[in-house]
């Protein structure tokens, strides 16, 4: 029995590259790239000083907006805020029936970084600084009017695409009538020194499906996403952004780190998202890209798209939008969901920047150099993060066409 499908009827965005999704997007078309030198905290012991971090001017308009709240609140406020009023909703009356589901790797950690240094410098910890983490999940749903079913997830990097799933789940199964979906990560000194020793950051910049590739950037930001049924309201002349048509979650059990052999985990996810909705992979127009920028990722992913995709691949559009506003982590999934429903509405395609001299072994048109014009009615986005865990979601605009073959 396939799912039915769900309207996304508002979406918000905040990232390296500026705040709102329309404005993210114009810039992303325009070639823009959001990476900029690390300001937060001392830089000089890492290899890399460049990162994804909130424009300055962004940055103080949120700290002054929510002075008490962890840098991640504020994003995560903001863009769902976004998202909600693009719907015609108000979130300063809670609603019972709205849901919410946040996703995230790290968490509110500036807040625990302000607990740990309370401790180190005085010797004692108030309980109301540690009071933010505590309440993050319960805080964020007061302030976005969620009076609905709240909860988080973490996924690693699948996370945020992961939210959007769950959240289908909930408004399929009654649990609300509209589920607000948000991924969020905030860059910290603990953050950045823990994925420096991963070894997975590049002393260069993201160069997707590019041979000379050794790397990605990490990012922040949050990405917001509301779903609901088609009647849980009253028409009031909204038409949905896109339908989230399927959607699906798995794990590779393979390795803590590594991808699976072929990327077969990222195939049978991406797989199950198409049978989710029903669809054959003849359907799907254009894909977005996990694409981190490294050399394990983007052989192995190109290798489970054309594993499902066959000789067709070629044909298709591949976007690789983490060379741009790099990886935003638990937002990452959700942010490129955010850009592939802009991708629905409007018919751009941003381009792969830094991605010059392709790679034999990935073989596929990542849109590299400048954005393209492409009607799309069916896009598929792919997702995956460390212990094995994948994401995967099929978006089509609201009202689609089925190709009758495959694109030539």
């Amino acid at each position: 029995m396939h799912s039915p499908p769900v309207d996304i009827t508002g979406i918000g965005l905040v990232c390296c590259l500026g705040t709102g999704a329309e404005a993210v997007y114009g810039a992303m078309c325009d070639g823009a790239c959001g990476f900029r030198t690390i300001d937060r905290f001392p830089n000089g012991l890492y290899p890399q000083q460049q990162a994804g971090q909130l424009p300055p001017e962004t940055e103080d308009r949120l700290r002054d907006a929510f002075p008490e709240e962890d840098i991640a609140g504020a994003m995560v406020v903001t863009a769902g805020r976004e998202a909600l009023e693009q719907a015609g909703l108000n979130s300063a009356r809670s609603d019972p029936r709205l849901g919410l589901v946040l996703g995230t790797n790290f968490g509110p950690m500036e807040t625990l970084e302000w607990c740990w240094r309370e401790r180190v410098d005085l010797g004692t910890l108030d309980t109301e600084t540690f009071a933010i983490w505590q309440k993050f999940v319960y805080r964020m749903a007061e302030l976005l009017g969620c009076g609905g079913p709240r909860t988080q997830i973490s996924l690693s990097c699948a996370s945020g695409a992961a939210t959007a799933a769950l959240a289908a789940d909930w408004v399929r199964t009654g649990a609300a009538d509209r589920v607000l979906a948000v991924g969020y990560d905030a860059l910290t000194e603990y953050c950045w020194c823990g994925l420096t020793n991963l070894r997975t950051i590049t002393t260069d910049t993201v160069r997707p499906f590019d041979r000379r590739r050794s790397g990605t950037l990490f990012s922040e930001g949050a990405a917001a996403m509301l779903l609901e049924r088609r009647a849980a309201r009253p028409t009031d002349g909204r038409a949905a952004l896109a339908c989230l048509a399927g959607a699906a979650t798995n794990n590779n059990a393979f390795h803590m780190t590594a991808p699976a052999k072929n990327g077969d985990g990222s195939r049978r996810v991406m797989a199950a998202a198409l049978q989710d909705a029903g669809c054959a992979p003849a359907c799907v127009q254009h894909i977005c890209a996990h694409a981190t920028g490294t050399a394990a990722n983007d052989t192995t992913e190109a290798a489970a798209l054309r594993g499902l995709f066959g000789e067709r691949l070629e044909h298709m559009t591949v976007a690789a939008h983490k060379s741009q506003f790099g990886h935003m982590m638990g937002a990452a999934g959700l942010a490129e969901a955010v850009v592939t429903v802009q991708v629905l509405r409007h018919g751009i395609v941003p381009p792969t920047i830094h991605s010059e001299e392709p790679d034999p072994a990935c073989r596929l048109d990542c849109v590299r150099g400048e954005a393209r014009k492409r009607t799309v009615h069916w896009a598929l986005t792919n997702s995956a993060g460390l212990g094995g865990n994948n994401a995967a979601l099929l978006l089509r605009a609201p009202q689609p066409q089925r190709p009758e073959g495959p694109r030539q």
